[in-house]
């Protein structure tokens, strides 16, 4: 029992820094970015919404350093499997019915589709090579190329939000300023970044040794429920202030970060071995989950019956991953 408790204890806190480490870096970031003049808006499509996936990255890229590989795959496959049951799940059971917008459904959700696609057929039989990797990335950069292209829709869709929500026409913007605390916050978060995703590969490692079973395992489970926490927080919050928007983009654009850059950064270190768990039941489940994803949006709502049923279909996920214990 004391063998499992101390690893187990690294877990948690290595995940809890992680994730404290992530936002520090996120709002230090963006800070940075507005002071010197970027658009809020390209800051919030490359800088906030990488943030949300800067645990799993970091992690994925000490993992294949480590030569744990599988991880990668396990923690991607994992959160963005949490993120579409368990975060809109809750946010719509709490928070009501969601609307989606129709920008979404027509252009993003499809994408959504074709990433998950693609990482079913990258690690078709092989392991997800530094080729493909580079091919997510240039994917991922397409896309945010194209959201920032097309900005207007984006910045459109989410004013018009806040505008219903509050009555007003939108504030003025102040810039603020970036001091030599601004920067210290940032180096120190990333200090805090890596050192926590090294206990929590370790502590991973350790866990699955001594509980013997696959590191994948643990990546797709505790670890992705965990790394999803603040996307929950977020778009419950936004539910609830009527930003449905900013709930199902949030849930949006974390995948895509997930898919493209969280497997494409880490296999330019080395290829990542894809688990059986993974390629004959993680990945399939992702892709049909997704793809039930886009259909349930369709009419441009998730209801709280829907959200119900996303949350009993993970646990139904999570039990079938038992037969690979």
């Amino acid at each position: 029992m004391v063998d499992l408790l101390v690893p187990a204890a690294l877990f948690v806190g290595s995940l809890g820094a992680l994730l404290f480490g992530s936002e520090l870096f996120t709002s230090a970031a963006e800070e940075i970015g507005l002071s010197l003049g970027v658009s809020p808006f390209i800051i919030g499509v490359t800088v906030v919404a990488g943030g949300t996936s800067l645990p799993e990255l970091t992690s994925s890229i000490l993992a294949v350093l480590r030569g744990a590989p599988e991880i990668v795959m396990g923690s991607v496959v994992g959160s963005n499997i949490s993120n579409m049951l368990l975060v809109l799940g809750i946010a719509a059971v709490v928070g009501g019915n969601i609307r989606v917008i129709r920008e979404l459904v027509e252009v993003d959700l499809p994408l959504l589709v074709a990433s998950a696609v693609f990482l079913l057929l990258a690690t078709w039989g092989s392991p997800f090579a530094w080729y493909e990797g580079l091919l997510a990335l240039v994917a991922l950069g397409v896309y945010v190329q194209f959201t920032i292209r097309e900005k207007d829709r984006y910045v459109g869709m989410l004013v018009d939000e806040m505008v219903e929500e509050s009555g007003e026409t939108g504030p003025e913007e102040l810039r603020p300023q970036a001091d030599a605390g601004t920067y210290a916050r940032l180096l120190l978060s990333l200090g805090v970044v890596f050192a926590a995703a090294y206990g929590l590969v370790e502590s991973i490692i350790t866990l699955s040794t001594t509980l013997q079973i696959g590191t994948e395992i643990v990546a797709i489970t505790a670890v992705a429920v965990g790394t999803s926490l603040p996307e929950v927080v977020v778009s419950v919050v936004a539910v609830r202030r009527e930003l449905p928007g900013l709930a199902v983009g949030n849930v949006l654009g974390s995948n895509l970060y997930n898919s493209f850059l969280v497997t494409g950064v880490p296999s330019l270190a080395g290829d990542l071995v894809v688990p059986t768990s993974i390629r004959s039941y993680g990945l399939p489940a992702m892709v049909l989950i997704t793809v039930l994803y886009f259909f349930i949006t369709q009419d441009r709502e998730i209801t709280r019956w829907e959200g119900m049923t996303l949350l009993l279909l993970y646990v139904v996920f999570v039990v079938n991953l038992g037969s690979f214990l």
